[in-house]
């Protein structure tokens, strides 16, 4: 039986911030009309946008930032046979009327109310596990999509075409895509050419403007720049160094 351990709702300020913390139990997250951030689980980050919801599990580090006005509900929850992994899901506003019975019946708090708010955290668990199992029939797509970047990286690359391949908008591409690969499509793409003009300039003799050029690079300024964050070194230290196997 699932059981309730706290149940608040109140109202996020512009600029809020929920610094990392964790809990001993399971925390449910509903972000109602207004809200908009940052939110981040373990070592995942997630836009916040009004009807997404937030589950943290047992032990999980996450926190909040906050950039727009809004209310915000957060359940804590004993569930032993819980399946559902860390994350969030936007598009939920189905289970706003499941949240605020839960956030009712515990300020009445009736006879069997208890009763009922276990079947309300039931179902809002329920419906979640269906967005996942929709989304599973993605996992194909996204693939490709991958593939795609691999393929065609030193192009000029739309994540918007992306996502319409996938059948999704681009906001909700880039995060299906960030929870099944651990990076976001621009900075996994931003990688590819990384390691693609390291190795071009540990192999060949081309200039790094050419380099530049050949990766998908605006300019060779901004492969100097993205470089140095990545590596901690300039082309031409890195084509010094063709040894570094990083």
């Amino acid at each position: 039986m699932d059981k309730l351990v706290f149940c608040h709702r109140q109202e996020r300020g512009r600029e809020a911030y929920i610094k990392p913390h964790r809990h001993e139990c399971h925390e449910l997250v509903f972000y109602e009309e207004g809200t908009r951030g940052v939110a981040d689980i373990g070592d995942m980050e997630y836009g916040i946008a009004p009807a997404s919801v937030l589950l943290a599990r047992r032990g999980t580090v996450h926190g909040e930032r906050h950039s727009g006005d809004g209310k915000v509900v957060f359940l804590g929850l004993e569930s032993p046979n819980l399946t559902l992994g860390d994350g969030l899901w936007r598009d939920m506003g189905i289970l706003r009327p499941l949240f605020r019975d839960i956030v009712r019946e515990m300020k009445e708090q009736e006879w069997g109310y208890e009763g009922i708010i276990s079947i309300r955290i039931r179902e809002i668990l329920v419906r979640l596990g269906q967005r996942n199992h929709k989304s599973q029939g993605s996992v194909q797509n996204l693939e490709y999509c991958r593939q795609y970047l691999e393929e065609n990286c030193m192009q000029q690359v739309s994540v918007g075409e992306l996502a319409e391949m996938c059948g999704y908008s681009r906001d909700r591409f880039r995060h299906l895509f960030a929870e099944k690969f651990g990076e976001f499509p621009r900075h996994y793409l931003m990688n590819l050419r990384l390691e693609g003009a390291r190795r071009l300039l540990q192999t060949t003799d081309y200039t790094c403007t050419d380099i530049a050029q050949m990766c998908g690079f605006t300019d060779n300024c901004q492969m100097t720049k993205m470089m140095k964050k990545k590596y901690g070194m300039t082309p031409k230290e890195l084509r010094g160094n063709k040894s570094a196997q990083i």
